[in-house]
């Protein structure tokens, strides 16, 4: 990984720069990648703002082929509620953001948008709604049960993802959601292995 060494720390994994460098050969101009870009900042931006009004800090950010990953330190421990909060900040930054360019009229800007505050509202871990679920399940449960149920769930709805992204590629010949999957399976695994 290389390194930026100030506060707060980023890292960029040479992954991470691979994808950007695939996204921009396959946008060919299309205007996407700037815009989905800008969505993914917007998210960042909503967790960063709520995480501050919950006395988090942000520590580091990692920029990584299966997405940006923040690192927050907080002053006392969250309750799964603020937690939960800070998770639907970035999806609701998004929503509210998707909003605003649909009423300017700014259709492309408006469908990214929203379709990142959507996708990461699904109860997928590591993303948004995968979190707010666990915290649901953790704070009534116990939290080690409430991480091998997430995971387990997790891994069901990734494998209906790959199913669906595989029928979609064999008969529209588009391997979008199949390569989505493939890239939410990345970070449940990842995630196992921590």
């Amino acid at each position: 990984m290389w390194t930026y060494h100030n506060r707060p720390q980023i890292e960029v994994s040479p992954g991470f720069l691979l994808l950007l460098g695939a996204l921009f050969w396959l946008d060919e101009g299309a205007g996407l990648l700037p815009w989905g870009l800008a969505a993914c900042v917007l998210h960042e931006l909503g967790h960063i703002a709520s995480a501050a009004a919950f006395g988090g800090r942000v520590e580091r950010l990692s920029l990584t082929v299966v997405g940006a990953e923040l690192h927050i330190d907080y002053r006392a421990p969250l309750t799964y509620i603020k937690d939960s909060l800070v998770a639907l900040a970035g999806p609701g930054a998004n929503l509210l953001a998707g909003g605003l360019f649909l009423a300017l009229d700014w259709d492309l800007a408006a469908a990214l948008t929203l379709a990142v505050g959507t996708f990461n509202l699904l109860p997928i871990l590591p993303l948004d709604g995968g979190r707010v679920v666990y915290g649901l399940i953790a704070d009534r449960l116990d939290p080690d049960w409430a991480e091998r149920l997430m995971t387990a769930l997790s891994g069901c709805l990734v494998g209906v993802l790959v199913g669906v992204g595989a029928v979609a590629a064999a008969y529209y010949a588009n391997v979008t959601l199949l390569l989505t999957a493939i890239w939410l399976l990345a970070g449940v695994l990842r995630r196992e292995s921590v």
